[in-house]
C-alpha cells in the first residue's frame, strides 16, 4: 500500500489525546514525487469520514474524523489512551520526536507530468503518526479540549451542508 507523509508541528496536545491537523495537503510535490490534487478524497469520504489512526502504518492507536478543505484533508484525531502504544505516541509527539502525519491509500486515478505523479482520486485506508514526514507543507493545529474539537467538527459539517444546499 503506498503512503504519503506530511509534516506535523505540535506545540501542545490535549490531555485527552485530541489533536487536529492536515493529513494531506493539495498541490505540492512531496519528497516521493507525488502531488495530491484537490478533490482526490471526495469519493472515499462519501463512504465514511472516520478512519483508523495508526502508529507508523502498523499498530492502531486511535481514530481520525476527516473533512475535505481547500488546503487539504483535515484530520480530527483522538488517541486511544487505554492503548500503551497510543500513550507512547503521545509522549513522543509532546517531546517533538514525532513530527509527521502519513496516509495509507490506493491510487484510483493518477497520471504523470514528467516525473511527478498527480493523484486525482485515492481510496484512503488510514492515517498514521510517523517521525519522518515526506511532505513538510502540512501541519497539525492543536486544540486544548475535546469540546472544541466537537464544535469545529460540527461547524465543518454545517458549512458543507449549507454549501450543498446552496448548490442544489
Amino acid at each position: 500500500m503506498p503512503t504519503l507523509t506530511f509534516g506535523l508541528e505540535i506545540k501542545t496536545l490535549s490531555a485527552e489525546g485530541v489533536f487536529q491537523g492536515l493529513a494531506s495537503t493539495y498541490g505540492n510535490v512531496d519528497l516521493g514525487g507525488d502531488v495530491v490534487e484537490r478533490g482526490a478524497f471526495l469519493k472515499t469520504l462519501a463512504g465514511g469520514r472516520q478512519r483508523p489512526l495508526l502508529w507508523q502504518h502498523r499498530d492502531p492507536i486511535g481514530t481520525v474524523t476527516l473533512a475535505d478543505t481547500d488546503a487539504g484533508l483535515l484530520a480530527d484525531g483522538q488517541l486511544a489512551l487505554d492503548v500503551q502504544q497510543a500513550r507512547e505516541a503521545m509522549a513522543l509527539v509532546k517531546a517533538g520526536a514525532v513530527r509527521g502525519l502519513s496516509i495509507g491509500f490506493e491510487a484510483v486515478r493518477s497520471d504523470y507530468q514528467g516525473d511527478v505523479r498527480h493523484l486525482r482520486e485515492v481510496k484512503l485506508w488510514e492515517v498514521s503518526l510517523t517521525p519522518f514526514p515526506m511532505n513538510e507543507a502540512a501541519t497539525v493545529r492543536t486544540i486544548k479540549s475535546a469540546q472544541l474539537l466537537e464544535v469545529r467538527s460540527a461547524l465543518h459539517e454545517l458549512r458543507r451542508e449549507v454549501l450543498a444546499g446552496l448548490k442544489g
